[in-house]
């Protein structure tokens, strides 16, 4: 059995040890603090939100902003997932909270219950209002903490020009809700908590997550490895180089070592087999990649991806043919925020996806 997973939330033995993370989240939840947890994609915070919420042993709900089309979607989201903390044979209890009645329907087979609002534009105010005070609601009636977990909670701009101020204004009166808001676009989340104009100004505590120390994620590869009586000591920073210690990258990375590894002490040429073999089967994603790009953006990318990481300096501009540094500087602003470029210690810019930058190497020297 592979002992890598990647491209969901990974969870117990699969899950990169973060126990310092996983406590100081338990404590901030039992404490009733609110968190604005930060870092680049891909770092494993929602994994790392779920393994906390899951020691801390309350009852919890998660809300996926980007799946989130409208105002109206959302309260029937939240609906749906606040009926979910509750008994069933309560919801008619909690459903006479809300003032509009939304169309409720049970599967029999699953229990699953899906939520409908049909409104007329005077009546989002309300429903919305209501919606967000649903589970404080049911939460002092099971005299409970809950948990509600935003992931990607800069999309609340896209939601809705008013949003934040609306849930702000409901937000800060809960005393049984402990909100967890999870952004990947650490300039937009910094723009919404940290701006004194903005309704959330210091609504939690701010955790900016890291990467795992290459010490101990060295000691993670070899033990998932090891499980599988597959030595991997020689080649474990190897791995952990090419992937700069980002978790998905690295799970996804030993995935396909295991997959392509035969022998029971590996060697360097099977991370490049693995690369090569990653690269092959996602060219259809990365060619779409770069075909979306202009003219400029595909000069800094592949500058960024050559090795020189001041997109603005003088030298950069003129090996690349860039116009000047402040567009080299507005296209680099703009591909962080994309998340396709991340600066690395608050400094040096580097590509993403260390695969996409792999693929570009290499059908550049062909």
């Amino acid at each position: 059995m592979n002992p890598f997973r990647f491209g969901n939330v990974v969870t117990g033995e699969y899950f990169t040890n973060r126990k310092n993370e996983i406590k100081e989240i338990v404590s901030e939840i039992k404490a009733g603090q609110h968190i604005v947890l930060m870092s680049p994609r891909r770092y494993g915070k929602t994994s790392l939100v779920n393994e906390a919420i899951k020691a801390s042993g309350v009852k919890w709900v998660r809300i996926n902003m980007e799946l989130i089309a409208d105002e109206v979607d959302l309260a029937n989201y939240y609906v749906k997932n606040a009926l979910s903390l509750s008994k069933y044979e309560k919801i008619k209890h909690y459903l006479k909270n809300l003032k509009i009645q939304p169309y409720i329907q049970l599967q029999p087979t699953t229990n699953e219950i899906s939520v409908s609002f049909n409104t007329e534009k005077k009546d989002l105010s309300t429903i919305l209002s209501d919606s967000l005070q649903l589970p404080e609601t049911i939460a002092v009636s099971m005299k409970k903490r809950v948990v509600i977990v935003f992931d990607e909670f800069q999309e609340i701009r896209r939601i809705s020009p008013v949003l934040e101020r609306k849930m702000r204004g409901i937000f800060q009166y809960h005393q049984n809700i402990t909100y967890i808001f999870i952004g990947s676009q650490e300039s937009m989340i910094r723009e919404i908590f940290q701006n004194k104009k903005n309704p959330f100004y210091k609504f939690g505590r701010h955790i900016n997550l890291h990467k795992i120390p290459e010490a101990e994620f060295s000691d993670f590869v070899i033990k998932r490895f090891s499980s599988q009586k597959i030595d991997t000591r020689d080649i474990v920073k190897d791995i952990l180089s090419f992937t700069d210690c980002q978790p998905y990258y690295t799970q996804q990375l030993c995935h396909e070592i295991y997959l392509l590894g035969d022998k029971k002490i590996l060697t360097k040429g099977v991370i490049n087999k693995a690369v090569d073999q990653i690269t092959t089967e996602h060219h259809a994603d990365y060619s779409r990649w770069w075909g979306s790009l202009s003219n400029t953006e595909r000069k800094v990318i592949i500058g960024i991806a050559s090795g020189n990481h001041n997109p603005t300096s003088q030298e950069f501009i003129r090996k690349y043919g860039i116009k000047s540094a402040s567009t080299s500087g507005s296209v680099v602003s703009k591909l962080i925020a994309l998340g396709t470029l991340i600066k690395k210690n608050g400094k040096k810019i580097k590509i993403e996806d260390p695969f996409w930058k792999e693929w570009i190497l290499k059908n550049r020297r062909c």
